[in-house]
């Protein structure tokens, strides 16, 4: 039967029930078309109606177990478990070797998280199933949820091998090659696949993005070719592809590829955040602000966009522009802290010391422990005036990244330049034991001092 007809067919069904229940009279339907409206219903997420189908079915069926069940299996969609399980029981006592009872009943264990008891349940299906493959998705995501991937992997080739287009199971697989970082394995998966099922555009876009994690994109780039040749509407092969040009440093062949997708999607935030990004590649920041700011007027709550608008403006000299932007995207974003070591190295470049402070402090309360912001803090604060405090800084910083030569050796300098010259010493020595070339470091940060001759005395220079 083809799909038009079958569409046809359930659509004659449905109209027949709903005629019987509007006239409020009784119509007889065979089981297999109880089970088909329930399905209907069950798909347009009419759950009620659902649910009506099966106790009206139960009435005509008493003694049906799959009324049972499908009704049960409703119940659980409704999250109505303990119902549901009493429900099953019934079918359990009627037929106890039915195999959809059994799935049933396991996909509920699965719910509570009890996945070894689902697992049983699931192996007893396989076992009364007359299709017992069709058992092995079900036991291969119990599987996955048990962190047991490559066994999950054995039931979903197995299930593959005899059904190589299901989306469901290409993409679980997928899933589970990745959680092992078996990328060169899921690449030979997949190419055998395409062999049984060459015009499946999933499978060959799995490939290409299985090609990209071992950063072999002219490879991920002519397998995801094929998904689109094999499918023109499918946008994120043209997604993936772009991602694979820009890596090429194929900058405007990307870009060109992100437009076709308009022709067959909506225009995204997402799509015109990486467009501009293309051209910020390309240092065409011109364009770049136009496709960031096409990005947050689809998307007004796309952080990103506002932060790459204002970097941009940042790039072209202007800052103080560029800088209500980042403050958008910080406002958007608050807890993230790349914006916010952004924005408040902004505040330091154009003077805005006290905000710059409190960037600094906000920072390290959010947990950033990185040298590079306990020494920019502490420098700020010496640029102040305030060394005692940069030497707390330093020496806070230290007990988060212990032995940190260049904590260590500007600590000593801090020390030196507040006149504590024997604490001065015994962290410059420090420093310089762990890396001989620290002192390098330190004279790019502080030039006044590499010509300083009581300096150079501590370090034993002269």
């Amino acid at each position: 039967m083809s799909r038009k007809s079958g569409e046809n067919k359930i659509a004659k069904l449905i109209s027949r029930y709903e005629n019987m229940l509007n006239s409020n009279t009784q119509s007889f339907f065979d089981s297999h078309e109880f089970e088909d409206i329930a399905d209907h219903y069950i798909e347009k997420g009419l759950l009620g109606e659902a649910m009506g189908s099966m106790e009206m079915a139960s009435t005509q069926y008493p003694f049906s177990a799959n009324f049972l069940i499908k009704k049960a299996q409703i119940l659980t969609i409704l999250e109505r478990l303990p119902e549901a399980e009493k429900t099953l029981d019934i079918a359990e006592s009627l037929e106890p070797s039915n195999p959809d009872l059994h799935i049933a009943k396991g996909s509920i264990l699965s719910k509570k998280r009890k996945h070894q008891e689902a697992l049983q349940h699931f192996h007893k299906a396989q076992n009364f199933s007359e299709s017992p493959i069709d058992v092995y998705p079900f036991i291969a995501f119990e599987y996955q949820c048990l962190g047991r991937f490559q066994d999950a992997i054995k039931y979903l080739e197995n299930f593959l091998n005899n059904e190589p287009e299901d989306d469901i199971a290409i993409f679980n697989i997928a899933y589970c090659f990745e959680r092992l970082d078996a990328y060169n394995d899921a690449i030979d998966f997949f190419k055998t696949l395409i062999e049984k099922s060459p015009y499946c555009e999933i499978t060959w876009y799995q490939l290409g993005l299985f090609y990209n994690k071992i950063k072999d994109y002219k490879q991920a780039i002519i397998a995801l070719d094929y998904a689109i040749l094999i499918d023109e509407c499918f946008t994120a092969g043209y997604h993936e592809k772009a991602r694979s040009l820009t890596q090429l440093g194929k900058t405007k062949e990307a870009i060109n590829t992100y437009l076709l997708t308009f022709a067959f999607e909506n225009a995204t935030g997402y799509t015109y955040l990486k467009i501009g990004l293309c051209y910020k590649e390309l240092s065409s920041y011109k364009q770049a602000i136009r496709y960031f700011t096409k990005a947050c007027h689809e998307d007004p709550q796309l952080s990103e966009a506002w932060m790459e608008i204002g970097l941009c403006y940042e790039a072209t000299g202007s800052i103080e522009e560029g800088l209500h932007y980042i403050k958008k995207a910080v406002n958007l974003s608050p807890d993230d802290l790349e914006y916010l070591y952004i924005q408040t190295k902004i505040h330091y470049k154009t003077g805005l010391y006290n905000e710059a402070e409190l960037g600094y402090k906000k920072l390290i309360k959010l947990g950033c422990e990185s040298p590079i912001i306990w020494m920019e803090y502490a420098h700020l604060m010496k640029k102040l005036n305030e060394t005692k405090e940069a030497i707390s800084l330093l020496k806070k910083g230290l007990e988060h990244n212990k032995n940190h030569s260049e904590l260590l050796v500007r600590l000593g300098a801090y020390l030196f330049l507040d006149g504590q010259e024997d604490l001065a010493r015994k962290y410059l020595h420090m420093a310089n034991t762990i890396n001989p070339e620290i002192n390098i470091q330190l004279f790019n940060h502080i030039p006044s001092l590499q010509n300083n001759d009581d300096f150079n005395k501590l370090l034993n220079f002269k």
